[in-house]
């Protein structure tokens, strides 16, 4: 099996075989690829004399210690959004769009513990395909890789044949292959789930 970026009819069927909290685990992983984003606007928001806690870390460390078999009821999940949410990037003051995402991402993730269903994953997903589409676009433009006047089917295939697609959509079918293949979530598979994402500290666009 391997996913085709845009493509969630696979992804919906891959899901449907995956129990509830393998679900949680597989977008927890993508987060783990989006986080260095977030990452990048907090250190920038530290130089301009911010020293609050990084909330989304502390909310994603506590998705994965739910994984691993931590008690966690409904309404620390719920507080854990509320905090997060507040310090969702402002729109107006983010330094990268991706921090956006990022935070989106785990976001829905927390949504997902509480409702681990197919769709509440796809919301996960959707916001790697989010990021690689607005970065890759900036990149062409960038580099005045097409005009102006490229249709949007014509920029779907440029974002699906990037490199970092092609190495994403490769992750995440590695990952579903593994979660089939393992009917319980070991400290072990949880550490390599985790840590297989970490890509030398960079996110999914090799950013830091």
């Amino acid at each position: 099996m391997n996913l085709k970026y845009g493509e969630f009819d696979i992804l919906e069927r891959e899901l449907e075989a995956l129990l509830p909290m393998h679900r949680v685990a597989f977008g927890a992983a993508c987060c783990e690829r989006l986080y260095p984003h977030y990452d990048i606007y907090l250190r920038a928001a530290r130089e301009d004399d911010w020293d609050g806690e990084d909330l989304f870390r502390v909310a994603l460390d506590e998705i994965w210690e739910f994984l691993a078999g931590k008690k966690v009821d409904v309404a620390r999940f719920r507080q854990l959004y509320s905090d997060s949410d507040q310090s969702y990037p402002d729109y107006e003051n983010v330094d990268t769009p991706e921090a956006q995402t990022a935070a989106g991402a785990i976001l829905n993730t927390l949504e997902l513990c509480l409702d681990p269903s197919v769709q509440q994953t796809i919301l996960v997903v959707k916001k790697i395909d989010d990021t690689l589409f607005m970065y890759i676009d900036y990149l062409c433009q960038c580099e005045d890789e097409y005009s102006p006047d490229i249709s949007h089917e014509e920029l779907v295939e440029i974002v699906a044949n990037h490199p970092f697609t092609v190495r994403e959509m490769a992750k995440q079918s590695e990952d579903l292959q593994r979660l089939r293949e393992t009917p319980t979530l070991t400290p072990e598979f949880l550490q390599w789930l985790r840590t297989s994402s970490e890509n030398g500290g960079k996110s999914l666009l090799d950013l830091s």
